[in-house]
């Protein structure tokens, strides 16, 4: 716990400072430009406090796994741990995220500027239709896309169940998907001020091709998600 306390003291005023420096720069410069000059840095920090404080590492396997060219990368979402990493892995990026974070005061610009892809999580339809249009704008930009297909937890364990907006953009981009799994949750859960020492894994399995019908779509992601 004393470790715990001493990462929040560490790393969220040195973040907080951070971005409203960096805010009206934000406001002008490229989307490339706010993910080397903002994301990467304060993930960075993070890594760092987390690390020298919480004795919390990470690994990160497999990385040969990911397509040379622009992909979708499906990892399940356990903690905040994920929406940072990977901003160090890619350098074009664009992320799949709740409309609402839109509506937030500093950090919608953020992820305005950085070409997130909002999504109506209330209108399934729309958030389906939605996906698919900006997906494929991400996509013919070279983008890869970044989506956390309900891929959390339960307290007992259990997967929860993926949703289909990660088949509606494989299917509309013809991009291949590369299943991520990830186990934060085991060092930083989720909702909790306690980080528990360790080292978090990241790790990209084996790319699903393009073409696959949509049951047979989430069998192989499936399998590949539970795969050690």
């Amino acid at each position: 716990m004393l470790r715990s306390l001493l990462f929040n003291i560490a790393f969220w005023p040195v973040f907080i400072m951070y971005i409203l420096i960096m805010y009206p720069l934000a406001a002008i410069v490229s989307p490339r430009n706010v993910l080397l000059l903002v994301y990467r840095p304060v993930t960075r920090w993070l890594l760092f406090c987390l690390k020298k404080i919480a004795d919390v590492g990470y690994e990160i396997r497999n990385t040969e796994n990911v397509p040379s060219g622009p992909c979708i990368i499906g990892c399940n979402h356990h903690s905040t741990w994920e929406t940072f990493i990977f901003s160090l892995l890619f350098d074009n990026l664009s992320i799949v995220i709740k409309r609402e974070l839109l509506r937030k005061p500093i950090a919608g610009l953020y992820f305005k500027r950085l070409g997130c892809i909002p999504i109506d999580r209330s209108s399934p339809v729309l958030a389906i239709k939605t996906l698919v249009k900006y997906g494929m704008g991400a996509h013919q930009a070279g983008h890869n896309i970044l989506i956390f297909p309900n891929g959390t937890r339960d307290s007992s364990g259990a997967q929860a169940e993926y949703k289909g907006g990660i088949y509606a953009i494989y299917k509309a981009t013809g991009a291949p998907v590369v299943p991520v799994s990830v186990n934060s949750g085991s060092h930083w859960p989720r909702r909790s001020f306690r980080k528990i020492p360790g080292t978090i894994v990241l790790d990209f399995k084996e790319a699903i091709p393009p073409g696959l019908e949509k049951a047979a779509f989430f069998a192989e992601f499936e399998t590949r998600m539970e795969q050690r």
